[in-house]
């Protein structure tokens, strides 16, 4: 019987950085609901004075929040949510 050896590709201590593509959305209780899982905000692309686009860094949790927020079984915490979603507004505003 033949054993074969799988050598890591990624040998330890080595970090490889990805290109991991950020997320955007034009969606303000989608924004809010990333804002108040934690992912990070990368900025507001006020171009379109009509249609802003909220970016937040991609990722595992990003991409898991917008899956459960599509799939509609995310849940947050009411109080949380409404102050993120405020949050989002005032980027807006300013």
């Amino acid at each position: 019987m033949d054993t074969i050896t799988k050598f890591p590709t990624n040998p330890q201590g080595l970090v490889i950085k990805l290109d991991i593509p950020n997320k955007t959305t034009k969606d303000l209780y989608l924004a809010a609901a990333m804002q108040c899982e934690g992912c990070r905000f990368l900025g507001l692309d006020k171009t379109d004075p009509k249609r802003m686009v909220f970016s937040y860094a991609g990722g595992e949790l990003a991409d898991r929040v917008e899956r459960e927020w599509y799939a509609d079984i995310l849940v947050v915490s009411a109080s949380r949510y409404a102050a993120c979603l405020r949050a989002a507004k005032s980027q807006i505003h300013n």
